[in-house]
């Protein structure tokens, strides 16, 4: 998955049916996985809500619960007007 990839979270997570926006992704190391150096990855997913605004919500690759279904441009309101 890429950044711009529409997300929808699955039954592994509490946002669980939400569809979102990967608006940036960064390689980690998690303690909790084998090997050494980076070996999982941290997504920012944006997540338009209903009375405006978007929320960003951070999950870990190896949680499984997000799942790719498309491509988009997330463009925050905030960051509209600049544009």
């Amino acid at each position: 998955m890429r950044a711009g990839d529409v997300v929808q979270f699955n039954e592994n997570h509490k946002w669980c049916g939400c569809l979102g926006i990967i608006d940036n992704f960064k390689p980690i190391h998690n303690p909790d996985l084998k090997g050494e150096g980076h070996n999982d990855f941290r997504f920012m997913v944006g997540v338009p809500m209903p009375n405006g605004g978007t929320a960003y919500i951070f999950v870990l690759a190896s949680e499984n619960a997000i799942e790719a279904i498309g491509e988009a441009k997330l463009v925050p309101k905030e960051r509209d007007d600049k544009e």
